[in-house]
């Protein structure tokens, strides 16, 4: 026997081991974070790099205003069918794999409503004499809600478990917006430029590996009656949440102004990135949930939320202790973030936890969607307005930590 097979056989042997103490299956879900962590590590590099770019390359107000921008894509594609994806993963688990083109399709027409809004905000700046955001939102109108449709793919493959091409069509398209926006950065140092190259390199490479995806796999054409009305739901319930978590930086700019939102950009991103490593979770859990009765996920749920959170808190902590390090050689324009972003660390406990959250999607429990994504913008919405008026950026971060801990806990109650 080779050297690779055995040392295949013996990690393997060790993850079966390690399952008694788990309580999971650590091979699949091995099989499916190495992909997506690869694909966290790609990410995580190139936004690091993107990062010091932003940081030392542009103004603050420059960089304010383009965080601005991208947060207005965010709120308007919030009433697209984003909940569509979910329900599509869950659809192709079981085998019905026609749902990716008829999701597709209804998500085309249904994007005319966002680009509609996008429109219609343009018109309102430019009456405004503010041609800047009205040239943005143009922007926004017609390329957001295509990246929106198109992505559908990637929830195809996730529900065929087909991780490594999902890192590989992820990575691609990671690499054309970073290629671009890089040099964006270097040559121009525009706000609107910038918002054009990140709106136009996702939605054209994003429609690309749609159609590849169609090719590669050819999709039957059965298709289950329940997944485009959940996934309607879906959008819905989302939509209120969506734009709330959406409204911090409209809150920061309009209140502080975008130098303010350039520092607290920056000070939530990094966690939020290290945060992201725990993705996989989710993506991983989806599939496996889909086939498991409620009572089953119950047994497990809340053991596997706390292990979640422990792993999360440990690396909030390394992270806190390494932040002012990396600020000082990285970000040297922005030591005043420093305190902020070490605050902010704290929502890695939870993002960790998120995965009562898939459970709830994947039993497609619509009564306990609904009030899940009632609450939790609510609570959002509230502490967003009261600590930002109150205290500022440390305000809005508080907000933001105890809101995701009543995201998690509202997760677990419901279930």
């Amino acid at each position: 026997m080779t050297a690779m097979p055995l040392l295949q056989d013996k990690v393997v042997s060790f993850l079966r081991w390690s399952e008694k103490y788990t309580k999971t299956d650590m091979v699949y879900l091995a099989a499916a974070g190495l992909w997506n962590n690869l694909n966290f590590v790609i990410v995580s590099v190139l936004g690091l790099l993107l990062s010091v770019a932003f940081a030392n390359l542009l103004p603050r107000d420059v960089y304010g205003l383009y965080q601005y921008l991208i947060a207005l894509s965010g709120l308007i594609t919030a009433i697209a069918l984003g909940g569509m994806n979910n329900a599509v993963a869950q659809s192709v688990s079981r085998g019905y794999e026609g749902d990716l083109r008829t999701s597709v399709r209804v998500q085309l027409i249904w994007g005319l409503v966002p680009t509609l809004v996008g429109l219609l905000g343009a018109l309102y700046y430019h009456l405004q004499s503010n041609n800047v955001l009205a040239i943005g939102l143009v922007f926004i109108a017609i390329f957001a809600p295509l990246t929106n449709t198109f992505n559908t793919y990637s929830a195809f493959l996730n529900g065929k478990r087909e991780f490594r091409r999902v890192f590989l069509y992820g990575t691609a398209v990671n690499l054309t917006y970073y290629a671009f926006i890089f040099l964006s950065i270097f040559l121009l140092k525009d706000a609107l430029v910038l918002v054009f190259v990140n709106l136009a390199s996702n939605a054209l490479s994003t429609m690309f590996f749609y159609f590849q995806t169609l090719k590669v796999y050819r999709p039957n054409n059965t298709t289950d009656p329940a997944t485009i009305p959940y996934g309607v739901h879906l959008s819905i319930m989302n939509a209120f949440g969506t734009i709330v978590t959406q409204l911090d930086s409209v809150l920061v700019f309009h209140l502080l102004g975008p130098v303010q939102l350039a520092v607290y950009s920056l000070a939530s991103l990094l966690p939020e990135r290290v945060g992201g490593a725990f993705k996989f979770l989710s993506v991983a859990a989806l599939p496996k949930f889909s086939n498991q009765t409620r009572a089953e996920i119950r047994l497990t749920i809340l053991s596997k939320t706390i292990r979640a959170a422990i792993a999360g808190a440990v690396i909030a902590l390394a992270y806190t202790a390494v932040a002012p390090f990396f600020f000082h050689i990285l970000f040297p324009k922005y030591l005043d973030a420093i305190p902020y972003t070490e605050l902010y660390s704290l929502t890695i406990i939870t993002l960790a936890a998120n995965i009562p959250i898939t459970a709830l999607f994947a039993l497609r429990l619509k009564r306990e969607l609904y009030i899940f994504n009632t609450i939790y913008p609510i609570v959002l919405l509230v502490l967003q307005v009261l600590l930002l008026l109150g205290f500022g950026i440390p305000g809005i971060l508080v907000a933001r930590i105890a809101s995701n801990l009543v995201n998690v806990l509202l997760a677990l109650l419901l279930l």
